[in-house]
């Protein structure tokens, strides 16, 4: 997978853009953390490439565990066979998952090195990410993307067939770039890969403002995290979560 070579005149383009105000940098209440435990511990080794996926029925579910600062853990749990396992979803108090307990879901985790570095000297690569929880009849439930590249050309990239049913491209977020760097701060339109099917199947969701997407007649909040493009060429990054409305719910933060 590779960026696209830098467009000649985007220098120019670039300075012409007329910016009144800093962007957001950092939305930390969109960034969600994903992890996940196995045990015995060999059973993970059944990750295909670079692609982990598991279907379970939620056996037992944890809102607001193993708190940290201002991050606090929704842990599902489950069974299957010898195998006990969790996929926990970090969120900032107090937002919890909603009680997933009993249904069944399918989690699905990518994790490779995109192939285009974000600094000139080539040594830092940046992730290509994502993970997604669907429901039993492979409904989209969640999409977190930790990293997605950007490219000059303005997509945003997603591992393959992650998830099919959306495309993403950035768009200038018409604010002041960031000291010293060719990065530009963006803001991301999603749009459902059948736009036939009416109002709401495209939006676009800037850093710290919520977006609602409609997808196969469900609603979905889009909430992008942070998000840059590098004018010189090397992808930036877009880190992002699309979710259904109604999955996140408020836990007890304090007795």
């Amino acid at each position: 997978m590779k960026c696209s070579e830098p467009a000649p005149d985007a220098g120019r383009a670039l300075a012409s853009l007329q910016r009144e105000s800093p962007c957001v940098q950092l939305w930390r209440a969109a960034q969600v953390d994903v992890a996940f435990k196995e045990e015995p511990e060999d059973a993970v080794r059944q990750r295909t490439d670079t692609r982990l996926e598991r279907r379970f029925t939620v056996a037992r579910q944890l809102r607001g565990a193993y708190r940290h600062q201002d991050r606090w853990a929704s842990v599902l749990e489950y069974e299957a066979g010898p195998v006990r396992g969790g996929v926990s979803y970090g969120l900032q108090v107090p937002d919890v998952l909603a009680d997933l307990t009993g249904q069944v879901v399918e989690w699905t985790s990518h994790r490779e090195p995109a192939s285009c570095p974000t600094k000139e000297d080539g040594e830092v690569p940046v992730l290509l990410s994502g993970d997604t929880l669907r429901d039993a009849e492979g409904r989209l439930l969640l999409l977190t993307v930790p990293s997605a590249p950007t490219t000059i050309a303005g997509d945003v990239l997603l591992p393959p067939g992650l998830v099919p049913e959306l495309s993403f491209q950035w768009e200038d977020a018409g604010c002041t770039l960031a000291d010293g760097t060719h990065a530009l701060d963006v803001q991301l339109r999603v749009t459902h890969a059948n736009r036939s099917q009416g109002p709401g199947t495209t939006v676009t969701a800037e850093v710290g403002q919520p977006a609602r997407l409609t997808l196969d007649g469900v609603r979905y909040v889009v909430r992008v995290a942070r998000a840059t493009a590098d004018m010189q060429g090397r992808c930036g990054q877009a880190v992002f979560t699309l979710m259904r409305e109604g999955l996140l719910e408020q836990g007890q933060s304090g007795p």
